[in-house]
């Protein structure tokens, strides 16, 4: 049976709408709450403005706030244990006032959630679950997050903090900062913008194409980075049998490694950089033809491999 505990529509919001006649939408203010499973499936949908979410110990969903001033309507309604938080908007229409949607919401924090939004920022704190957030141009903010987490923005920043479990945060022309983690497998990606991280994971994939990639890890199982036109910068330790590749176009590879090393080494340089290794006495060779160079070098035993190409950037191994 379906429980609709809030619908709200009401003159105010229908006159609104009419604003190409010259009518003053106004924002419409909620309050609301009702009881819901702890395990919970939350669907949040927003087009414009700020959400807040929170965790909480409670069984019990609770949001406050003021619609978009463009708003026709607005959900919280829960079906089953799948509770729709939406702010329904009109299909078309030139959205250009400044009142947007401001809420918070508080959830069970085993709340398993996927968030949609367009031009709309999301902060989200305090859950032990897994977590789907997709907006076009909004920043997405993350901090104590346990769980299948995959944060998605277009134009936007992500921001992650102490975010653990699976995680996978991407961006096409804004940065991603993720620090003090405790993912197990994290997979970043952008297209335009940075991205810095700092994690505990042991299987990492970063990608950017012109931004630049700079890495804070402890023991790594897998790496692959790749960039294009950026640099690439990573201080790690690497485990037994473990493999690290890094590829860049024009960018420099900048590796740190930290502790024992045993890996197979091979570095190619096929323009115009160089290659500097101070981890063993090996030195690089340069082409006969006199552009590019190439390494190859075991350390210890030689149990791992460590992989590095780049076009015409400079590749440099570092020992920590």
């Amino acid at each position: 049976m379906k429980v609709l505990t809030s619908v709200v529509t009401g003159m105010v919001l229908a006159t609104g709408l009419v604003y190409s006649t010259g009518a003053v939408a106004e924002q419409q203010r909620v309050d609301e709450q009702l009881q819901v499973p702890a395990d919970v499936f939350v669907k949040v949908e927003n087009m414009r403005g700020e959400v807040s979410i929170k965790g909480t110990a409670d069984s019990v969903a609770r949001v406050e706030g003021v619609l978009d001033e463009y708003a026709t309507g607005f959900i919280f309604a829960l079906d089953g244990s799948t509770l729709t938080i939406a702010v329904e908007m009109p299909q078309r229409g030139n959205f250009s006032g400044n009142d947007v949607t401001e809420l918070e919401i508080w959830l069970p924090q085993s709340a398993e959630l996927t968030l949609e939004g367009v031009s709309s920022d999301y902060a989200i704190t305090g859950f032990n679950s897994d977590v789907r957030i997709n907006t076009v141009s909004g920043d997405i903010t993350a901090k104590e997050l346990q769980g299948d987490i995959r944060l998605n923005t277009v134009s936007g920043d992500v921001f992650a903090s102490e975010v653990g479990g699976r995680v996978q945060l991407k961006s096409v022309s804004g940065d991603i900062d993720d620090r003090n983690g405790n993912a197990t497998v994290a997979d970043y990606s952008t297209t335009s913008g940075d991205i810095r991280v700092a994690t505990p994971a042991t299987e990492v994939r970063v990608e950017s194409v012109s931004g630049d990639i700079e890495l804070t890890l402890s023991e790594v199982k897998e790496l692959a980075a790749k960039s294009v036109s950026g640099d690439v910068e990573a201080t790690f330790s690497l485990a037994n049998n473990g493999r690290v590749t890094a590829n860049s176009v024009s960018g420099d590879v900048e590796l740190a490694i930290r502790g024992e090393l045993n890996a197979k080494l091979s570095a190619v340089v096929s323009g115009g950089g160089s290659i500097v290794n101070r981890l063993n006495e090996q030195r690089a060779e340069e082409s006969r033809w006199g552009v590019g160079a190439q390494l190859k070098s075991t350390v210890g035993n030689g149990s791992g491999v460590i992989d590095v190409t780049t076009m015409s950037g400079d590749i440099h191994f570092i020992k920590k």
